[in-house]
């Protein structure tokens, strides 16, 4: 794994050198874990990662969890701080390696730990938050090592996906489905609780963040579930819309289009083929179904977080230059349709999938149907 971490580490140094930066000051729990493989999460929570164009990273931790940190730590020299010296320690760090000597990018959660630090201490030296580039130019193409993982958390998402449909019957309540749905992926190796459960009945459904709850679930409703698991860090993401009963003909039709416009985003999944291209094919499909779809956002990628640059967005909001790379991993749809007064039916589908040289490979299975419990 060690070779992996240096070539990432690489990774971020062309990064830096195709955008002018002389130094990259990451602190998110995803960033350390990326040019690290530290997954502790006190020490991602406390931890930075200094990266500038000598030949050695750093990871500065806290100095109660300096022997862990070098345990775990791979391809870095590990430093420390105190809670009180935190920014100043960072600095010397920076400057000893060179990074202070034009502009430095950071992640947001750098930036809002550090900053106030370098225009006090370093006013000079232009801060520049990096958090969307550094998702989209260097961690959106993942290794065969990363989309194992991924592969493996997709094979638990479905069975996290099944027990829901198996356990759900009227009365119980959406926390209830929830938490046994989560258990069951738990219990097969999922090792955080990174992506949260989504299960909304009834008129919940069309809410875009529905969260469960103490909510019953009845008969005659419709269910939407929004779960994923994670292994090593890297997250899966599905979602299924059931019925509580024999779904009305509306229901089922509406299903059926996102299906179909799925389906026909998948066949045109490609290596090369721009963002702004992939993302009109399912609105365009849908409109001519008589189901137009609702939400700006079609897909997004997948990886060491549940949401990661670059979104496919509707209505040109994407980069337009964005183009899609063999060994991205995708989630598709985060949206769904619409029909006459109802401006959202609250039927969801998402699956996580693979691009391909010869094109997309689905890596979650469960079935895409308007299920009937």
């Amino acid at each position: 794994m060690i070779n992996e971490i240096v070539q990432r580490q690489e990774k971020a140094r062309d990064f830096m050198r195709r955008n002018g930066y002389c130094g990259l000051v990451m602190a998110t729990l995803q960033n350390i874990q990326y040019f690290t493989d530290v997954t502790e999460p006190s020490m991602q929570t406390c931890g930075v990662v200094i990266i500038t164009q000598e030949p050695e990273a750093v990871f500065a931790v806290l100095w109660v969890e300096k022997d862990t940190a070098i345990e775990q730590a791979k391809g870095v020299r590990v430093k420390t701080y105190t809670m009180a010296s935190q920014g100043k320690e960072i600095l010397k760090i920076l400057e000893q390696l060179g990074g202070t000597e034009g502009p430095v990018a950071m992640d947001i959660t750098a930036t809002t730990e550090l900053g106030d630090s370098f225009k006090r201490n370093l006013p000079e030296v232009e801060v520049i938050d990096a958090t969307d580039a550094i998702e989209e130019q260097i961690r959106s193409v993942k290794s065969e090592t990363e989309i194992e993982f991924m592969r493996k958390a997709c094979e638990i998402a479905d069975a996290g996906m099944k027990t829901a449909a198996e356990v759900m019957k009227p009365g119980m309540t959406e926390l209830e489905v929830a938490s046994l749905a989560q258990h069951r992926m738990v219990t097969l190796g999922s090792d955080a609780i990174k992506h949260t459960i989504y299960v909304a009945s009834g008129s919940r459904a069309r809410l875009l963040h529905p969260r469960a709850t103490q909510k019953k679930i009845s008969a005659g409703e419709i269910v939407s579930i929004d779960l994923g698991a994670v292994i090593h860090g890297y997250t899966s993401d599905l979602a299924r819309t059931f019925f509580i009963g024999k779904p009305p003909e509306q229901l089922q039709k509406a299903s059926e289009t996102l299906r179909d416009a799925q389906s026909i985003m998948l066949e045109k999944l490609c290596p090369g083929i721009a963002t702004n291209e992939i993302q009109v094919v399912p609105q365009e499909f849908a409109k001519t179904s008589g189901f137009p779809m609702v939400g700006p956002v079609v897909g997004h990628n997948v990886g060491l977080a549940v949401e990661e640059q670059p979104f496919l967005m509707r209505n040109g909001e994407s980069n337009p230059e964005a183009k899609i790379e063999k060994n991205n991993i995708l989630a598709f749809f985060q949206c769904s349709v619409k029909h006459g007064k109802a401006l959202n039916l609250g039927i969801r589908l998402e699956d996580t999938i693979l691009v391909t040289e010869s094109g997309a490979k689905m890596l979650t299975t469960y079935p895409r149907e308007l299920l009937s419990i």
